[in-house]
């Protein structure tokens, strides 16, 4: 009975709602609260949410067990304010895919924001985002995850999270560790972005230890209808292997060697074709000047200057706009 209510649920959600992929952060903040209907709880913590305007939220400190960290003595109003109000967050950091894209090199995130179409669709990409308490959110600015050593005490009541700032590191409780691993795999393999294998192989033992649980998967089904995609991750279309590839910003160590329906996924056009066929591939990159179009296999993908780049979802959608592949390109 449980199942064919979830069932019920997903499929009643998906028929109320048309693709309505964001442009950008302030879009996709709005439409979150849609993923999280009925289940209107912080990431980390596991605290009811009381909606407030367009995309905030209040949160319920007694409802999870949640004491305010203040290490110095009694916290300040600003503090409060903070812990008491609900944020959306990027489960991976904005910084860690902006510091791989040339528009933050000439300016950071607001350069970003106002000058690259493709930083902007990343930023609202709904499978990376969240809810969480606004004093995590704050604390754990763009720290990566790890885990942490024993010194470090609980900071948060009954709140399982533990932020070492000197170390660098965000340990998370253990029932949520294996959908920041599929997050993390689906936005590297996605916009072809790099992960350093210390952070592959705690993401593949993450994603072991913790299977798709099903919040996890009503929240998947729920972000599928709103962008017309999905992760493969979490459906199991594609298992992560660690690998190494080479790229148009050098060698990385990624595991875009994914399984993918009992085949190597390795950066081909062929697979690339088969990777379209699941709406799992990265968007194309098209120079407006050259009028030649980059795959992310391609070694110029990201170098291009946002000036001159046009973005299609596929190959074909470029070729229909009178776009040649690259010379360049893998064929």
């Amino acid at each position: 009975m449980k199942i064919t209510i979830l069932g019920l649920v997903i499929t009643l959600f998906l028929s109320a709602n048309v693709f309505a992929d964001p442009n950008n952060f302030e879009q996709a903040k709005v439409q979150l609260k849609q993923i999280y209907q009925g289940n209107e709880r912080t990431f980390y913590c596991d605290c009811n949410i009381s909606w407030l305007g367009r995309s905030g939220g209040r949160v319920d400190h007694e409802s999870c067990g949640f004491a305010i960290y203040s290490p110095k003595g009694l916290p300040s109003e600003a503090t409060i304010a903070r812990a008491a109000r609900s944020e959306v967050e990027h489960i991976i950091p904005i910084s860690w895919v902006g510091k791989q894209l040339q528009c933050w090199q000439n300016g950071g995130r607001k350069n970003c924001q106002k000058s690259d179409p493709l930083f902007n669709k990343i930023e609202g990409d709904l499978f990376n985002l969240t809810y969480a308490v606004g004093q995590i959110n704050g604390l754990r600015a763009d720290l990566p995850f790890g885990m942490v050593t024993n010194s470090i005490a609980p900071q948060f009541g009954q709140c399982d999270i533990k932020i070492d700032s000197k170390a660098r590191k965000v340990q998370p409780k253990a029932d949520i560790r294996g959908d920041i691993a599929r997050v993390a795999f689906y936005m590297a393999d996605r916009y072809n972005l790099s992960l350093s294998r210390q952070d592959q192989q705690l993401f593949m033992a993450w994603h072991k230890q913790d299977p798709v649980s099903e919040l996890e998967l009503v929240r998947h089904q729920r972000t599928a209808a709103l962008t017309n995609r999905t992760n493969p991750f979490v459906t199991g279309e594609k298992d992560w292997q660690l690998g190494f590839i080479t790229s148009g910003i050098g060698l990385k160590a990624q595991g875009w060697l994914a399984q993918h329906s009992g085949i190597t996924d390795t950066l081909t056009h062929k697979s690339n074709v088969q990777r379209q066929a699941q709406g799992a591939a990265a968007p194309v990159h098209a120079n407006r000047n050259s009028r030649v179009y980059h795959r992310a296999d391609c070694p110029n993908y990201l170098s291009m200057a946002a000036s001159n780049r046009v973005v299609f979802q596929s190959s074909a959608e470029a070729e229909q706009h009178g776009y040649r592949l690259a010379a360049n390109c893998p064929k």
